[in-house]
């Protein structure tokens, strides 16, 4: 067998201070779309660092295609349809 192959799609939740009191429901959210879909080894759900969007937390970008501030689990399952499945 070959290297693991890199993700197809990466979900990205910001790391700032204020993003990570915010984002735990979001990224529960984004971890039981990604399943049911059966897409556990096609999308990755991973940090980024501090976007300056502190306001906006908690940020989420999509592949880096689309950034998004304050996302609730509503938003991220239309940015899961959108962007992922």
């Amino acid at each position: 067998m070959g290297k693991a192959k890199k993700s197809d799609k990466v979900i990205y939740l910001c790391d700032g201070k204020k993003c990570c009191r915010y984002n735990d429901e979001v990224k529960q959210c984004f971890k039981e779309l990604v399943k049911e879909a059966g897409l556990k080894k096609n999308v990755s759900i991973e940090k980024m660092k501090c976007q300056g969007m502190c306001k906006q937390a908690p940020v989420i970008c999509i592949h880096k295609s689309e950034c998004v501030g304050k996302v609730s689990t509503k938003d991220a399952k239309k940015l899961f349809e959108k962007h992922i499945a």
